[in-house]
């Protein structure tokens, strides 16, 4: 059986008060997926960031 390989890692501490977490983004750059870790930690529901990014969210 062949060994699994990570691809990346990241360590993140404890959130405290925090309700979000966004571990990582995904974007394309010219024809090229990329992965960056972010690690920001934000005090509103996931409902609220997301509309705070233009998302629509229903209730």
């Amino acid at each position: 059986m062949a060994r699994r390989r990570d691809l990346t890692r990241a360590t993140l501490d404890a959130a405290a008060e925090e309700r979000t977490l966004v571990l990582a983004e995904m974007y394309l750059r010219g024809d090229v997926w990329r992965l960056r870790a972010v690690g920001q930690a934000y005090p509103t529901d996931l409902a609220t960031l997301a509309r705070h990014y233009g998302v629509d969210v229903a209730e």
